[in-house]
C-alpha cells in the first residue's frame, strides 16, 4: 500500500497567515488603544495631582484652621479665667458681683455687732441689777424715813457709769484730731459730749444709739478724696481700727456702779464737805444703833444755810436715839440743835499753856456767854448783825 494511499497530510499555511495577519492587526489595534490608554492614564495621574494637591491644600488649611482656633480658644480661656483669678474677666466680674453684694453683707455685720453690742449690755445690766439687789435692804430702810425721803431725798441708784471726758480720753489716744468736728480738742470733746448727754447709756437703747452715731461721725469725718474706706485715715500711728471699734462697741467706757444721790445729784459731784455731811447724814439716820457717837466740826466745808438744812434736823433726829458728842465752832449746830450740855474749853497761855472746861447746860450764865462770845463772835458782833439784817 501507498503512504498516500493510506494518509494524506494537507498544509494549509494561508490559514496561518490570515490568523497572523489578523494577530497583527489585532496587535497593531491594541498597541493604538495601549498608547491611547497610556496618555489617558498619564492625564488622569496628571489630575490625580492636581486634585491630591488641592486636596492636600484644604486639608493643610482646615489643620491650620484647627491650629489656629485651638490657640484663639486658649487665649480665650486665658482672658475669661476662672472666678479665683482676679485680673481675668470672669475674675472681675466675679469681683463685681461681690463688690455689688458688700453694702448688703456690710448692714448684715453692722447688724451682727450691733447685737452683740447689745448682748454686751445685758451682761453689764445684770451685775448692775445684782448690785441693785445687794443694797436694796437699805434702800428699803430710806423710804421708810420721811426725813431722808421727802427733805434729803437721799437714794442709793444703781447706774452704768461713765463719762464723756473719760470716753473721748480713750478714744483720742487711738484716732487723731486733724479734720472736720473732730478738729482741735476742745472741738473733738465737745463733739463727743454732745453725742454723751443725746443719750441715755444706762438704757440698752440709749446706749445702742450712742455707739452707732459716734461710729457714723467717725465714719463722716473720715471720708474724703482718696481716702480709704472706714476709719483708716483718722488711726494714729501703729493703732488699728479693732481697737477703736472695740472700745466703741464693746462698751467698754461703761461700768456698773451704785452711787448715794442727794436731791437727785450724784455724790460725786457734790463738794467735799457736802460728801461728808451726805455721809454722816446717811449714818445717822440709817444706822440703828443706840452707841453714842463723837463728831468732830461736822460743819467743816459747809456754809452756814447748808449746816442749818442739812445737819441740824438730822441732828436734831439722831439724838433722840443716840448720845452724840460734838466739837464745833458753828452756832447753828450747838444752839439750834438745843444742845443738853455744853463744855466750854480755855485755853491759858500765861499759866504754863493750861487748858480748862466748864461744862452746863446752855442757860448757864457762865456758859452761854462763852458760847456768844466763842460761837457768834461776842456779843456786840452778834447785835450788830442783827441790826443790819432786815
Amino acid at each position: 500500500m501507498n503512504w498516500t494511499d493510506v494518509a494524506k497530510l494537507d498544509i494549509k499555511t494561508n490559514l496561518l497567515d490570515e490568523r497572523s495577519s489578523v494577530l497583527t492587526e489585532q496587535q497593531s489595534t491594541l498597541q493604538t488603544e495601549a498608547g491611547t490608554l497610556a496618555g489617558t492614564l498619564e492625564t488622569l495621574e496628571e489630575e490625580k495631582k492636581a486634585h491630591a494637591t488641592k486636596l492636600n491644600a484644604r486639608q493643610q488649611q482646615f489643620e491650620t484652621y484647627q491650629h489656629q482656633l485651638a490657640e484663639w480658644t486658649k487665649k480665650l480661656d486665658a482672658l475669661a479665667g476662672t472666678p479665683t483669678d482676679p485680673d481675668t474677666k470672669v475674675g472681675l466680674e466675679t469681683r463685681l458681683a461681690q463688690i455689688k453684694k458688700l453694702p448688703a453683707k456690710r448692714e448684715e455685720l453692722q447688724a451682727a455687732r450691733l447685737q452683740l453690742t447689745a448682748e454686751i449690755f445685758d451682761s453689764l445690766d445684770a451685775q448692775r441689777k445684782a448690785r441693785e439687789g445687794l443694797f436694796k435692804p437699805v434702800q428699803d430702810l430710806i423710804k421708810a424715813n420721811d426725813l431722808i425721803r421727802e427733805d434729803y431725798r437721799l437714794q442709793f441708784q444703781a447706774t452704768l457709769a461713765a463719762s464723756a471726758e473719760a470716753i473721748a480720753e480713750r478714744l483720742f489716744a487711738l484716732i487723731k484730731q486733724t479734720s472736720g468736728v473732730l478738729r482741735g480738742q476742745d472741738e473733738a470733746l465737745l463733739t463727743v459730749t454732745t453725742l454723751f448727754d443725746s443719750h441715755d447709756l444706762n438704757t440698752k437703747e440709749g446706749a445702742l444709739a450712742f455707739a452707732k452715731a459716734l461710729h457714723e461721725t467717725l465714719e463722716q469725718v473720715a471720708k474724703g478724696p482718696g481716702a480709704e474706706v472706714g476709719i483708716a485715715s483718722l488711726l494714729k500711728k501703729d493703732q488699728s481700727a479693732v481697737s477703736v471699734y472695740d472700745l466703741i462697741f464693746g462698751l467698754d467706757f461703761l461700768e456698773p456702779r451704785y452711787s448715794l444721790l442727794f436731791q437727785d445729784t450724784q455724790i460725786e459731784q457734790l463738794s467735799p464737805g457736802q460728801r461728808g455731811a451726805l455721809l454722816l447724814i446717811f449714818y445717822l439716820l440709817v444706822d440703828p444703833g443706840k452707841t453714842p457717837i463723837i463728831l468732830d466740826q461736822p460743819e467743816e466745808n459747809l456754809d452756814n444755810e447748808t449746816v442749818f438744812r442739812l445737819l441740824v434736823p438730822v441732828l436734831t433726829e439722831a439724838k433722840k436715839k443716840r448720845q452724840i458728842i460734838m466739837v464745833t465752832h458753828n452756832p447753828n449746830l450747838a444752839v439750834v440743835c438745843d444742845a443738853e450740855q455744853i463744855i466750854h474749853a480755855s485755853f491759858d497761855r500765861a499759866s504754863s499753856c493750861s487748858i480748862n472746861y466748864v461744862s452746863g447746860s446752855l442757860e448757864n450764865p457762865l456758859l452761854n456767854s462763852a458760847v456768844v462770845t466763842v460761837l457768834e463772835g461776842t456779843k456786840p458782833a452778834f447785835n450788830n448783825r442783827s441790826e443790819k439784817y432786815h
